[in-house]
């Protein structure tokens, strides 16, 4: 069980918001300028969130520690590594979808048929949005699955 203080996370995520605010309205140049905005408005408001998280932190006073248990998080992890270190070979979405619904089963209360249509349905959704995001208006090229 790991013990982690509110106000610590709070902190490391605003150095980490700052940082990667940092790198993208530093990054590039006049040519690849337009490139950085996604992550340029990202960053911004990533920062803004977690400024208004220490903001309300301190105006709430709270000082609570939260328990976070390794054994339940380790399939979250491994997911995680799996999707980095797979996810050229077995293609973007098609990993994505895959992972999506073995930790989203794997955390629910409830496993039953409806949670895994429901899972499913909201699965394929994000999937959809996600794709349209990415895909359509930003054009970014994905890794694609490994039998197309």
């Amino acid at each position: 069980m790991l013990k982690i203080n509110n106000l610590t996370s709070l902190i490391f995520i605003l150095i980490i918001s700052i940082t990667l605010g940092y790198v993208s309205f530093t990054g590039g140049t006049e040519t690849t300028s337009e490139a950085y905005l996604f992550p340029k408005l990202i960053t911004f408001v990533m920062i803004i969130l977690s400024s208004f998280s220490l903001f309300f932190y301190f105006m709430n006073k709270t000082s609570s520690v939260a328990n976070i248990d390794i054994k339940k998080l380790s399939v979250y992890l491994f997911s995680l590594i799996l999707f980095i270190f797979l996810g050229e070979i077995i293609g973007f979405y098609f990993l994505a979808i895959l992972l999506f619904l073995i930790n989203s089963y794997y955390y629910s209360e409830i496993k039953n048929l409806k949670i895994i249509i429901q899972n499913m349905i909201i699965t394929i959704v994000f999937m959809i949005f996600i794709y349209v995001l990415f895909s359509i208006m930003l054009k970014v090229q994905v890794p694609r699955f490994f039998l197309l």
